[in-house]
C-alpha cells in the first residue's frame, strides 16, 4: 500500500516507518502539521501510550499540552484502568494505548478526533484521506453506497460503514485491538439510574466550566456559540461567571440561521455580552470538494457548504458548542417507546432519517447484537452517541481544520450522567431548565427555538420549498 502525504490534523498508524514517525509498540505513527501528540502514563510513571488531539484534564481545569499522567495505576485490568484515565479527561481526543504487550485505540466520548482502520492491511488512520493514495482512494470509493444513503446532501455513514471498502469506523464505547485488528464494545451505557439528580445537574455544571476555565487559560480566545437552541442556552448559563472574558458567536444568514440571528442578538442585548456575528459563507466547488475528501467522503452535508463562515476566528479563538446535549433529551425516542420497545435495524434506519439500505441495515443488526440484555431507551441514547455524534459530527474532524471545536457537553462522564436521567426528564428536555434555573434563571425568559406561530411557518416553509429533500427524510423519521 502506498500511502500520501498526511494533511493538516491527519494521522496514521502502521507497520510502515516514515520520515519523521513515532513508535508506539510495534507500530509507527506519523501525524500531520498542528495535530498535538501527547504522552500518557500512569500514577507511577509507567507508559501508557499517547493522546491525539485537543485535551482537556477535569480536574486541573487545563489544556494538556505536554505529558498526561492518569490518576490510576495501571494494573492487570486494562479496561478499567483506560475508563480511569477516560473519566478524568474532556475535550476531544483519541487513545493509542500500548503497554503491557496489549496495544489498542481507545476513542473520546464521541470519537471527536476520528479513527478509520483497513484490517486487511493493518493500518489505522483519521480518514481515508489519509490511508489511500488518489488511486486507491477512487477505486474503493463505494459510490453505491455513497448515493443511497444521500451522503452527498444530509446522509452520513452510521454502524461503521465509510465511504471505501475495506475501511471501517471505530465508534465511540469500542476500542480497537491492534494485535486482532478487531472490534470490542467497551461500555453498554450506566448500569443503574440516577439517584441524585440535583447532584448530576451540578456534576454536568462543574464539568462543563472546567473546560471552559481551561481553555479561557489557553493561549486563545474562547467563542461560544450562541443560537435559539437548548444546548448554547446551557453553555451560556454555565459561562455565566466567564462572560467578561470570552465571545458569543453567531452565524447569520437566511433560512435556518435567520432564528439563530434574531434571537442570538436579542439574548446578547439584554443580558450584555460580547457578541461577534460570522455572516454565513458559502464555499467555492475547490472549497468544498477538499471538505469532503479531508473527510474521507463521509459527509458532505451543509458544513461542507458554509464552513467558510468560521474562517475569520480560526486563528484567534477556540470555538465551543453545544453538540452532545441531545443525549439528555431523548433524540431518538417515540412517544410510545419503552425499555422493552423491540428495535430493529430498518427501525433506527428510519430514526435517523436514512433509506433502508442493506448493508446498513446489516451493521446495524451487529451493532444491536452487542447490546442484547440492554434496556431499549439507553439502546436508543446510544445510538445518537454512536451512530449520529460519533459518525456525522466527529466524523468531520479532519474535514476543516484550523478552528479548534470543543464540545463540552461530550466527555466520558458528562454523556453517562445524561444517560442517567430519568425518561421524564428527557422527554420534556428539563435538563436545559434545571441548568439555566439554576446558574442563569433570567435566560428563560427566551423561547427555544422560536420566533413566534406565523415566522416560524414561513421559516419552514422557505426550507422545504429550497430543499423538498427535507419532507422525505422527516417521514422517514416519522415511520421509525
Amino acid at each position: 500500500m502506498t500511502f500520501p502525504d498526511l494533511d493538516l490534523w491527519q494521522y496514521r498508524l502502521s507497520h510502515t516507518p516514515g520520515a519523521h514517525s513515532i513508535a508506539i509498540g510495534d507500530m509507527w505513527l506519523e501525524v500531520g502539521a498542528d495535530l498535538p501528540v501527547c504522552p500518557v502514563t500512569d500514577a507511577n510513571g509507567k507508559s501508557a501510550g499517547v493522546l491525539l488531539g485537543f485535551p482537556i484534564d477535569l480536574q486541573a481545569r487545563r489544556i494538556i499540552a505536554g505529558d498526561w499522567q492518569v490518576p490510576a495505576r495501571l494494573g492487570a485490568d486494562i479496561g478499567a484502568f483506560v475508563q480511569d484515565g477516560l473519566m478524568a479527561l474532556g475535550g476531544r481526543f483519541l487513545w493509542i494505548f500500548s503497554a503491557q504487550g496489549a496495544a489498542r485505540i481507545y476513542p473520546d466520548c464521541s470519537a471527536q478526533v476520528p479513527c478509520v482502520f483497513d484490517p486487511a492491511a493493518e493500518v489505522a488512520a483519521s480518514t481515508a484521506h489519509a490511508v489511500m493514495d488518489d488511486t486507491a482512494y477512487q477505486a474503493r470509493f463505494d459510490k453505491n453506497l455513497f448515493d443511497a444513503l444521500g451522503v452527498d446532501g444530509e446522509g452520513w455513514f452510521p454502524a461503521g460503514l465509510t465511504a471505501h471498502h475495506g475501511l471501517h469506523r471505530l465508534l465511540p464505547n469500542h476500542y480497537l485491538d491492534l494485535h486482532s485488528w478487531s472490534v470490542q464494545r467497551s461500555w453498554s451505557g450506566p448500569e443503574t439510574p440516577a439517584r441524585d439528580l440535583a447532584a448530576v445537574v451540578a456534576q454536568i455544571v462543574d464539568i462543563v466550566q472546567a473546560q471552559i476555565e481551561a481553555l479561557i487559560a489557553g493561549p486563545k480566545r474562547v467563542a461560544i456559540a450562541l443560537t435559539a437552541g437548548r444546548e448554547t442556552r446551557m453553555l451560556l448559563a454555565c459561562a455565566r461567571p466567564y462572560i467578561d472574558r470570552v465571545d458569543f458567536v453567531t452565524v447569520t444568514g437566511s433560512d435556518r440561521h435567520q432564528l439563530d440571528t434574531v434571537m442570538a442578538s436579542r439574548i446578547a442585548a439584554k443580558v450584555g455580552l460580547t457578541h461577534r456575528t460570522l455572516m454565513r459563507t458559502a464555499a467555492t466547488e475547490v472549497q468544498r470538494d477538499l471538505f469532503i475528501r479531508r473527510g474521507g467522503h463521509c459527509n458532505a452535508d451543509s458544513n461542507s457548504h458554509f464552513h467558510p463562515s468560521v474562517w475569520p476566528i480560526a486563528g484567534s479563538h477556540v470555538m465551543i458548542s453545544g453538540n452532545g446535549g441531545e443525549i439528555a433529551r431523548a433524540f431518538f425516542w417515540r412517544e410510545a417507546d419503552t425499555p422493552q420497545t423491540a428495535l430493529t435495524p430498518s427501525m433506527l434506519t428510519a430514526r435517523f432519517g436514512l433509506k433502508d439500505v442493506a448493508a446498513l441495515n446489516d451493521a446495524l443488526s451487529q451493532w444491536l447484537d452487542s447490546l442484547k440484555g440492554t434496556n431499549s431507551l439507553t439502546i436508543l441514547d446510544l445510538a445518537y452517541q454512536e451512530h449520529r455524534d460519533g459518525a456525522w459530527y466527529a466524523a468531520q474532524f479532519c474535514s476543516d481544520p484550523g478552528l479548534v471545536r470543543q464540545a463540552p457537553l461530550l466527555t466520558t462522564r458528562s454523556a453517562a450522567l445524561m444517560m442517567q436521567l430519568p425518561a421524564d426528564w428527557k422527554r420534556t428536555h428539563r435538563l436545559s431548565h434545571e441548568v439555566v434555573a439554576r446558574q442563569w434563571p433570567e435566560l428563560e425568559q427566551f423561547p427555544y427555538n422560536s420566533l413566534g406561530y406565523l415566522r416560524d411557518r414561513v421559516m419552514k416553509l422557505r426550507r422545504v420549498i429550497a430543499d423538498p429533500q427535507i419532507v422525505l427524510k422527516k417521514l422517514r423519521k416519522l415511520r421509525g
